[in-house]
């Protein structure tokens, strides 16, 4: 999913290597132009994401609320497990104690499997979440982006001159600005994705070390 991230990025950056041989003045065009229609592609691919990561956000705190709740319900088990121990110590059934115990252990272990279940779960869901905020700055940003790459259409049209040309040129400079404090929230964003992934991550690797463990017996 980073990659795919990363690929978001991309056609602006090919565009701003390209500039450098086109009739632009990459000095004071400090949003490399690009075409319309490649940048409403972008906001299309933007949405469906955006959609995407809030399917999976749902799915991950479904499966977090599951957890919890059988947790909850091994919590009650353990708690009669040992009252049943409580009685076989009391009438010396030393044999039916030890059993007991183990299934005690054994509850005690599953439980300790759902808490780290319940916070893989959490992360996934915290994960999906900024993603979806990160997508959010992307479209904006792409959404100005087009708004930027039609104006400057226009202006390349007509021939404005006197103030009509300055105002659409203060217009075309405010919409840039615009555009590149958008992309900067969005960069911005796109660290805390990556930073969420990486804990996550660490919650699936802790998760399978416990696994692990249970199956080598220790």
């Amino acid at each position: 999913m980073l990659l795919a991230l990363v690929l978001l990025a991309v056609p602006r950056l090919v565009t701003a290597q390209a500039e450098a041989t086109s009739g632009f003045d990459s000095f004071i065009m400090l949003v490399p132009p690009r075409d319309s229609i490649s940048i409403k592609k972008n906001v299309k691919v933007a949405a469906e994401a955006a959609a995407l990561a809030e399917t999976r956000r749902q799915q991950a705190e479904t499966m977090r609320l599951g957890a919890r709740a059988r947790i909850e319900a091994k919590k009650v088990e353990i708690v009669r497990i040992k009252d049943r121990i409580n009685v076989a110590k009391k009438e010396n059934r030393d044999a039916d104690r030890a059993g007991l115990e183990a299934e005690r252990k054994a509850a005690e272990r599953e439980i300790d499997l759902l808490e780290r279940r319940e916070d893989l779960r959490e992360a996934e869901t915290e994960l999906e979440s900024k993603r979806a905020e990160f997508l959010a700055l992307n479209k904006k940003a792409l959404e100005l982006e087009l708004q930027l790459a039609i104006r400057r259409a226009g202006r390349q049209r007509k021939s404005i001159g006197g103030a009509g040309g300055a105002s659409l040129d203060r217009v075309i400079g405010e919409l840039e600005k615009q555009t590149l404090e958008a992309q900067r929230a969005e960069a911005a964003s796109s660290i805390e994705v990556s930073d969420q992934e990486i804990k996550t991550i660490d919650r699936r690797l802790e998760l399978l070390d416990a696994q692990q463990k249970i199956l080598g017996g220790k």
